[in-house]
């Protein structure tokens, strides 16, 4: 047929970088995964955190004097004695704009649990407060390392708390409190601020 060119095959060549059918948008290089020194693996254990209003924000989570302002200033409130865990997140997703595609993440829903045994009637008062408001952010204490970690979505944090009365006298009356947000990262740890936490 005239005009017609037979398909030519393309000759393997060990030089040539093929790149499979995965598509992102994003840098192909990928960043490094480091190995802990000497099998020095990071135990859990929370035994305070701080809450911080909306408004204010930490640049550096590890400055004493930066944290201690906004405790003076009365906008972040110390929250101690208590656990506090961070169980896996649940991703968000979009259907693939390409057929035969998978799903997209796009986001992550993410919470934090507390167990406050502290019942007082100020610490009442705080859990109802903080029921009724958005948070900025988290720094949670880990007692074990001495690091923190720094929650601070973009569009803050809101908080369920109640109130637990047992029905038996073989537990402890407590508040268990529910942070949720939503943000694709994983929050990031540093070192503690000298002082703040005890």
């Amino acid at each position: 047929m005239q005009g017609f060119q037979p398909i030519q095959s393309r000759p393997y060549n060990s030089n040539t970088i093929y790149i499979m059918a995965c598509v992102s948008y994003c840098d192909q290089s990928l960043p490094n995964h480091t190995l802990v020194d000497c099998n020095e693996y990071k135990l859990g254990g929370v035994s305070a955190i701080l809450v911080g209003a909306c408004g204010t924000e930490l640049v550096d989570p590890s400055d004493a004097v930066e944290v201690q302002a906004l405790i003076d200033a009365g906008t972040a409130k110390l929250i101690e004695d208590i656990r506090f865990a961070l169980p896996a997140g649940s991703p968000i997703t979009v259907d693939s704009p390409i057929g035969c595609g998978t799903p997209i993440r796009i986001n992550e829903d993410r919470t934090a649990t507390l167990y406050d045994a502290n019942v007082t009637d100020d610490t009442n008062a705080f859990w109802n407060d903080l029921n009724n408001r958005r948070i900025a952010w988290i720094l949670a204490y880990m007692c074990d390392s001495g690091k923190v970690i720094y929650i601070d979505p973009p569009q803050g944090i809101t908080t369920s708390a109640n109130f637990i009365l047992p029905e038996q006298n073989n537990e402890l009356q407590r508040y268990e409190v529910t942070f949720s947000w939503r943000d694709k990262d994983i929050p990031t740890q540093y070192d503690a601020p000298t002082g703040i936490f005890g």
